[in-house]
């Protein structure tokens, strides 16, 4: 018998929604945002930009140039955060250029919080 998917923010989670969420979050770009989201809950794109962007060339030991700000922030507007929307993890204004983190099933939540501890030691 399967485990009970139910979650304590209402709905039954099925296995395709959690299977959707991880396929989004095997981005590292993806689940930077995530991270910073869950402790912000709410943040402009370009802010999450330079965080996602000094967060990988940091882990590289690099510096961030202005070039490499801008083409993360390109790859989150037109694949990343489109992706994270359409899995339910992350709400995106358009018009005021606001993510939020979306409130999404317990299992996801929890993925992304244990992944950010272990990738980022926090």
């Amino acid at each position: 018998m399967p485990p009970d998917r139910s979650s304590s923010n209402g709905p039954t989670t099925n296995p395709e929604t959690i299977d959707t969420a991880f396929l989004a979050l095997r981005q590292q770009n993806c689940r930077f945002v995530c991270y910073f989201l869950l402790e912000h809950e709410t943040a402009s794109l370009s802010e999450v930009a330079d965080v996602v962007t000094g967060w990988i060339h940091a882990a590289n030991g690099g510096i961030a140039e202005p070039q490499r700000r801008n083409q993360c922030y390109l790859r989150l507007l037109h694949s990343h955060v489109p992706n994270l929307v359409d899995v339910g993890v992350v709400s995106y204004d358009e018009r005021s250029d606001i993510l939020s983190l979306s409130p999404c099933p317990d299992p996801i939540r929890e993925f992304a919080t244990r992944a950010c501890a272990v990738e980022t030691g926090s």
